[in-house]
């Protein structure tokens, strides 16, 4: 087995990974329900097809992660700093991204249904495609070329309601 295949599809279920080094990991098709990577710099990584449903990422580094087609239902990443990530096709159903930094991500045909992402801040990610049915965006601090992405009508009034332009 090659070594950098070490976490490739192996199952980690409610894992704390708080002394691991995850920077450059290959987690694809990984499970990792309800494991704790809180405050984890795990940049670099692919995350693609992994379970992180339920899991805890708050504040943690998530700079040019691929979370490609991941399960992210009910993941918790308050104030995370999402920058420069494919998170293309992932389901974020009841995820919470409250104060979360997001820029220069890739969120298409992603599921944002029941998201917070209250006091968030967006910043030239391009949602296209995505359900955002009951996102919350009190507070959300959004850019032009963000918002332009976003093809659901309701989400994008509320966006522009409850977010702040910046």
């Amino acid at each position: 087995m090659d070594v950098s295949d070490v976490f490739k599809k192996r199952n980690f279920k409610n894992i704390d990974f708080k002394y691991e080094d995850l920077v450059g990991k290959d987690l694809s098709d990984a499970f990792l329900s309800g494991a704790d990577l809180n405050g984890a710099d795990i940049h670099n990584a692919d995350l693609s097809g992994a379970d992180l449903s339920k899991s805890k990422l708050r504040n943690g580094i998530l700079f040019n992660v691929k979370f490609r087609g991941s399960d992210l239902r009910g993941a918790d990443l308050r104030e995370a700093k999402i920058w420069d990530a494919d998170m293309y096709g992932v389901d974020l159903q009841g995820a919470d991204l409250k104060g979360a930094d997001l820029f220069n991500t890739d969120l298409r045909s992603s599921d944002l249904s029941n998201v917070d992402l209250s006091g968030a801040y967006l910043k030239n990610n391009n949602f296209e495609g995505s359900l955002m049915e009951n996102t919350v965006f009190s507070n959300t601090y959004y850019d032009k070329n963000t918002i332009d992405t976003i093809s659901d009508n309701n989400a994008k009034l509320n966006l522009k309601k409850y977010g702040i332009f910046w």
